[in-house]
């Protein structure tokens, strides 16, 4: 791998990058790419008064096909996606702009707009480097800030068919997310990619305990399997948004959390047929048949759980259920609340 001295490009370079696709601004080893609003007004504010902002450190190949440079943004993604909104009329600054607060791309007179697009960008390459030397340099940039998650780490990892499920999958379940199973700030760091990882394991070999090694165990044993060999996508979606709509009353209570919405899916997924048995005991709980007959009682004994869960005295009946969440033994708690939603999907806690 080579690097160069550092560069200086100006937006208007990258904007044509970025409108001839020569720029990739969500490579594999990226993370998220939510910003704040005020995060974001506040770098068009610096860069319009023209003060410095940090450097960009970019991956840049030639493709051999198409014979054009291409460039990875290793660093500096979410800087990019700001100025690159911005330019194309999708973001109108906040407060934090101060005199230009209010104002659209479209808005500023014609020397603000010279000056945006003559700023210049200051960038450091990696020349003919290699996934792994890329994925070497982000874990490092990282390790001076916020600790790169092991979520971020598969993510920049694994380049497989099942990765490539999990990463379409994920912004497709709006109905999910909009009910607080992850937060945000979760969602920037992959939590949600591990979400769905998890939830496709459910399908493919039962519970799993849900650490971080297991996951990334599950991942491992999937990066040869192709697509026809992996677990069914539009099964796990339908049964996701079944899950979502029955506690879509309780958006952001604490039945809807991520540990315990999984074990609620787990359980779906049992009443339908379709989850193998795995680490569970499945002489524990009611015949699949049982489950999900009456919609409505099912919903009620779900918000019997919500209460008991929120309850600092939730009677003997639900108190391993309440302690569950508090347990270091992973299976353990999993075993405890899939008996519980299992229970729950007969409508019995409604009597």
């Amino acid at each position: 791998m080579q690097g160069t001295t550092p560069q200086t490009y100006t937006i208007a370079d990258f904007l044509k990058w970025n409108d001839d696709k020569e720029l990739v601004l969500n490579p594999k080893f990226q993370r998220g790419s939510v910003w704040s609003s005020q995060a974001r007004t506040y770098l068009i504010d610096s860069i319009l008064r023209g003060y410095p902002i940090p450097k960009l450190l970019l991956r840049t190949e030639v493709d051999r096909d198409s014979r054009r440079t291409i460039r990875d943004v290793v660093d500096g993604q979410q800087r990019l996606r700001t100025i690159i909104d911005f330019a194309s009329g999708k973001l109108t600054l906040g407060a934090k702009a101060k005199e230009f607060r209010g104002d659209r791309y479209d808005t500023l007179d014609g020397d603000l707009k010279d000056r945006f697009l003559s700023y210049k960008l200051t960038c450091e390459q990696l020349l003919n480097a290699t996934d792994d030397d890329v994925l070497e340099v982000f874990v490092r940039i990282n390790s001076y800030a916020i600790p790169v998650s092991e979520a971020e780490l598969r993510n920049a990892r694994f380049d497989t068919d099942f990765s490539d499920l999990v990463k379409e999958l994920s912004p497709q379940l709006g109905a999910v997310w909009s009910l607080g199973v992850i937060s945000e700030r979760e969602r920037v760091r992959m939590v949600d990619q591990t979400f769905v990882a998890e939830a496709f394991a459910f399908l493919d070999r039962g519970v799993i305990t849900g650490s971080e090694a297991d996951i990334t165990r599950f991942y491992e044993q999937t990066r040869t399997r192709d697509i026809e060999h992996l677990p069914g996508t539009d099964l796990l979606r339908q049964l996701l948004d079944e899950t979502s709509e029955l506690v879509v009353d309780l958006a952001n209570e604490p039945l809807v959390q991520r540990p315990h919405f999984l074990m609620l899916l787990a359980a779906v997924m049992y009443a339908r047929g379709v989850l193998p048995a795995g680490r569970l005991d499945m002489d524990s709980v009611p015949s699949p048949n049982e489950l999900l007959v009456d919609d409505r009682r099912v919903r009620d004994s779900l918000a019997v759980l919500n209460t008991a869960l929120a309850s600092d005295q939730p009677g003997a009946r639900f108190q391993q259920f309440r302690e569950a969440r508090a347990s270091t033994q992973r299976m353990k708690s999993r075993q405890t609340r899939f008996e519980h939603f299992c229970q729950a999907l007969t409508g019995r806690y409604a009597e």
